[in-house]
């Protein structure tokens, strides 16, 4: 049996902007919504290896007493010369930013990535990583990450919806999956559930 618990990170310490590749640091060193954490038990535990998602992730690998697993490719999408930029409606680059908004496909971030070659590195790491998985994991990772991972597993075809656009991964927040083994489908228990809601719960 595999589950994986698939967390985002705590706030961040910026303004609103799109942090990609940006290393920005957590708002807090121990946010208040990853602490419904403290009270699970894993096997196994994963990050980005960006700070927002690796602190949280030490800090619970060193309770479980764990060797964190980084996993490079499961970093945020590349926005390139937008990336860790504050949003501003001003700038030259916000009629560009609306259309990657609104076709994310069709539009690649200045010295950026396209979201194909963001799916392609995403899907490849957890092929990868689930594979070596047993047991329940926690995987400490970015918004993004966790919406392109639902919507491949879901079966999504993300140039045919608004499944980005509309699907809101809050901070702290969990989506569960799990499968019998290897030749099993995974199947979704929740997706996004405040990490409150989750310890009053049961999605198994």
């Amino acid at each position: 049996m595999q589950q994986i618990d698939l967390v985002r990170h705590g706030p961040v310490a910026g303004p609103a902007a799109l942090y990609g590749w940006t290393d920005v640091a957590l708002r807090q060193s121990a946010p208040a919504c990853l602490e419904w954490l403290n009270k699970q038990a894993y096997q196994q535990v994963l990050s980005s290896p960006l700070q927002r998602c690796r602190h949280s992730a030490e800090t619970q690998a060193k309770r479980l007493g764990l060797q964190l697993v980084l996993e490079p490719d499961f970093k945020e999408m590349n926005f390139g010369r937008w990336d860790g930029v504050a949003f501003d409606e001003q700038s030259p680059e916000w009629p560009l930013q609306q259309d990657f908004w609104q076709q994310p496909f069709a539009v690649t971030p200045p010295e950026g990535e396209s979201l194909t070659d963001f799916q392609q590195r995403l899907l490849q790491a957890f092929t990868r990583q689930s594979r070596y998985q047993n047991g329940q994991a926690l995987w400490l990772l970015h918004g993004g990450v966790i919406r392109l991972l639902l919507a491949h597993l879901l079966h999504i075809d993300l140039r045919q919806s608004h499944w980005l656009q509309h699907l809101s991964i809050g901070y702290g927040s969990v989506s569960r999956i799990s499968r019998y083994n290897a030749q099993s489908p995974w199947q979704i228990h929740c997706i996004a559930a405040p990490g409150f809601s989750f310890l009053q719960q049961d999605f198994s």
